[in-house]
């Protein structure tokens, strides 16, 4: 996964931000309360495009408006993500890019929609597995993890390890000389068998068996560290998840 440096990131990117002040989102609520349906003057590129396939048509009014107010400068901030429910989220997640059914012509001509790395890497976790949960505990882990280095390295991390257990490879490290890994498409996506309990105490105790033994070379500690922190940072956030009301 390439991270880049720049502030913002086009859409086909997964740079690093801070968490953004009470001030901030206050703002952009206050902003969004008081605004009414955006006009075609005020829109920007990727809205004026957008509203040629009448892509927003089948979104609830508050949706509506509320994904359009996000939209509409051509950018997408770490508060307005904050300004979303993680069901909106999910929404979001297909109105925040051109819509993939255009021809391939249209998409070219698509505008821009500039977001930090984070914010990609959130809306990435929304459909990176079937299973919801799992997906919001991701969504939740990308949100909280400010350093783009280390998000791209968990999450990229995370996806050898599904693919691992999707294609029934033996659960390695990435950098384990013995991994093997291939790409998920959506298919593969749509029809996932995982028990992500296990999936997630196999990953953590692969690391924790690595950190205890002797001999395991202390090149790779630190890559087993950080692995460890982040899955467990991912654990937390699943189990936490599981306990709500709507997945009980």
């Amino acid at each position: 996964m390439q991270v880049s440096n720049n502030i913002y990131t086009n859409y086909n990117q997964i740079a690093n931000t801070t968490k953004p002040q009470k001030t901030e989102e206050s703002t952009f609520a206050s902003m969004l309360n008081s605004s009414e349906n955006i006009k075609e003057e005020e829109s920007g590129l990727f809205l004026k495009f957008m509203d040629q396939y009448n892509a927003f048509d089948s979104l609830s009014e508050k949706d509506r408006k509320h994904f359009k107010e996000i939209l509409k400068d051509d950018k997408i901030t770490m508060a307005e993500m904050d300004s979303l429910s993680y069901e909106q989220a999910e929404k979001f997640e297909y109105y925040a890019y051109p819509p993939s059914t255009l021809p391939t012509h249209e998409l070219n001509k698509a505008p821009i929609v500039m977001k930090p790395n984070q914010v990609s890497t959130m809306l990435f976790a929304t459909r990176t597995t079937n299973d919801r949960a799992f997906n919001e505990a991701l969504y939740k882990t990308a949100r909280e993890i400010n350093n783009d280095d280390h998000r791209s390295t968990l999450f990229s991390e995370v996806q050898t390890n599904l693919s691992q257990v999707h294609f029934g490879f033996e659960v390695l490290s990435s950098f384990n000389a013995g991994a093997k890994q291939k790409d998920l498409w959506n298919e593969d996506v749509q029809i996932m068998n995982i028990n992500f309990d296990n999936f997630l105490n196999d990953v953590i105790s692969l690391h924790e068996k690595a950190l205890s033994n002797p001999k395991t070379h202390p090149a790779v500690i630190k890559q087993h560290e950080e692995r460890l922190d982040g899955y467990n940072i991912i654990l937390k956030h699943f189990n936490n998840i599981k306990s709500e009301p709507k997945y009980v």
